[in-house]
This record gives structure tokens, C-alpha cells and sequence, in this order.
């Protein structure tokens, strides 16, 4: 009995070793890029990051139109360099700096003749 359990596994892994077909890693990695971006809340806020995670998720879609009208290798040479470069733009991007308003301690008189506009 052991022998036959020990059979099974050793088949069961020899088998999971096969390769995969590309386009089943390329569709997996595309679903799984676009679960990312969409998890965040800021997505759809009108902010720089929001924007980048907007578009990779428009690219990303993209990519899996695409999956069996193209070749997956032309297919990855398009769309990758694209995805890859919105990621490091999200990844590095900082906060905006918010400027203070300057508030003015005075009032200008418009109808006074000899004061200087400003």
C-alpha cells in the first residue's frame, strides 16, 4: 500500500513538473496585475497614482484581448516594456507638495488715485 501512495505522488509530481504553455502564464500574470491595481481604493480618485493604476489595468485588458488574436511573444514584446515602466512610475511616485496660500495682512484701496496698483 505505501508503495502505491509513494507510485501516485511521484507521479503526481513528475507530472506538475511539465511546462506550462505561455499563454496561460501571460493570461494568469495579467489577471493577476489587474486584481492588484483594482484592489486599491485610491483607483478611481483623480490622482496621479490613481491614474497610473487606471492605465495599467486599461493595458492589462488590453493584453488579454489580445492574448489569441496575437502572437503571445509580439504580445509581450508590447505590452510589457509599457507595464512594467507604469509600475516603477507608481512605485516611485511621491505625494504632491501642497503649497500654502499666502493670506495678505492688507487690503488695497482701488480708488485711491496716487496709490500704485499692485
Amino acid at each position: 500500500m505505501k508503495k502505491l501512495v509513494a507510485i501516485f505522488f511521484s507521479f503526481c509530481f513528475c507530472h506538475s513538473q511539465v511546462p506550462a504553455n505561455i499563454d496561460t502564464v501571460v493570461y494568469f500574470q495579467m489577471l493577476l496585475l489587474k486584481s492588484k491595481m483594482d484592489i486599491d481604493p485610491i483607483v478611481w480618485q483623480d490622482t496621479m497614482k490613481g491614474y497610473l493604476r487606471n492605465r495599467t489595468m486599461r493595458v492589462c485588458d488590453n493584453t488579454l484581448d489580445n492574448l489569441g488574436k496575437m502572437d503571445t511573444k509580439q504580445l509581450v514584446k508590447k505590452y510589457y516594456p509599457t507595464l512594467d515602466s507604469l509600475i516603477k512610475k507608481m512605485d516611485t511616485e511621491k505625494e504632491f507638495k501642497k503649497v500654502k496660500k499666502i493670506n495678505k495682512n492688507y487690503q488695497f484701496n482701488y480708488f485711491y488715485s496716487s496709490s500704485s496698483k499692485p
